[in-house]
This record gives structure tokens, C-alpha cells and sequence, in this order.
């Protein structure tokens, strides 16, 4: 995972400083353009990027691959109560989205 992280951030870094570089230079009298904000939003960009391919990629992989092996095991198993069970696995998320939601 960290060889994918540094290639987008090398890639993402590269991007926006090129757009930097060819910007007139009146865009960088203004506060928010100026040399540190642009450091510190190539930073800060970068960290949410790495967040977004390490952590929450191997989570949704994980949970994905976790899936998968269950109902294999499951249809193994009892084929009739892994079918039972893949009718209601709707309904409960359903039931878990509607609680989430009244929970706020």
C-alpha cells in the first residue's frame, strides 16, 4: 500500500505544481495563493490522499474479500440458508440506513 501511496502523492504533487508554475503573477499577490498556503494545501492534500488509499482502500478490500469467503463458506455449507439469508441482507441494511438517519 505505502508503494501506491508515494506514487499518487509524487503524482499529485507534480500536477498541482505545474498548474502552479504557469500561473500569471498577479495570482499569487492574493493572500490565499501565496507560497506558504500553497506548501501547507500540497501537504494537507497529500495526507488526505494517503488516508484515502491506505486506510479506507484496505477497509473496503477487506470487507469486500470478508463478504465473499462468508457466502462461499455459507453456500458450502447449507445452500437453502445462505439463499435465506442473501434475501434478507437487503432489509437489514435498510433497517440500518433508517436508524443512521434518524439518528441525526
Amino acid at each position: 500500500m505505502m508503494v501506491v501511496w508515494c506514487f499518487l502523492a509524487c503524482r499529485r504533487r507534480s500536477m498541482c505544481f505545474e498548474k502552479v508554475v504557469y500561473m500569471e503573477i498577479s495570482w499569487f499577490d492574493e493572500a490565499e495563493h501565496s507560497s506558504g498556503a500553497i506548501g501547507a494545501r500540497l501537504t494537507t492534500d497529500t495526507v488526505a490522499v494517503r488516508s484515502l488509499v491506505g486506510d479506507a482502500l484496505a477497509l473496503l478490500v477487506q470487507n469486500i474479500a470478508t463478504v465473499v469467503a462468508d457466502l462461499v463458506i455459507a453456500f458450502k455449507s447449507n445452500g437453502e440458508l445462505a439463499l435465506l439469508i442473501l434475501v434478507l441482507f437487503p432489509l437489514m441494511g435498510n433497517s440500518g440506513y433508517i436508524r443512521w438517519k434518524s439518528l441525526k
